[in-house]
């Protein structure tokens, strides 16, 4: 009966050490290194917004649908905020992807320009 209740005992404790060395590497793992904000405004412009929680180099790709890189930039080590606009007039109509990466965490967003279809409007008066 003690080698029963002293195999059990072990048993508990052996899951409990082995369940919260689990969750404690789940956490560290999931740390994030950065925090991303990206939009559009109305004059057209991407604004890409980065708050970095590390020193680590942080970064931007704007990439085609080909895999072009369109634009590039590293985020220094010991830069916390980063705010760029993107000027995205000039570029052609086509899929987008603004790809921000560090210290293996990575964040993807996608964005499409289209052209507008011209309407004609004829009057008499």
């Amino acid at each position: 009966m003690k080698n029963l209740l002293k195999s059990i005992a072990f048993a508990v404790a052996f899951t409990v050490v082995f369940v919260s060395n689990t969750f404690a590497d789940d956490k560290e793992s999931k740390k994030a290194t950065f925090g991303t904000g990206i939009f559009a405004s109305k004059s057209g412009n991407i604004h890409i917004n980065i708050d970095k929680y590390t020193d680590d180099n942080t970064i931007v790709l704007v990439t085609n649908e080909r895999g072009t890189v369109m634009f590039r930039e590293v985020v220094g080590k010991n830069i916390t905020r980063f705010r760029r606009a993107l000027n995205v007039q000039s570029l052609p109509s086509g899929v987008y992807t603004i790809e921000v990466s560090g210290k293996g965490n990575k964040q993807v967003t996608k964005f499409e320009l289209t052209e507008q279809p011209v309407e004609r409007i004829l009057a008499v008066k």
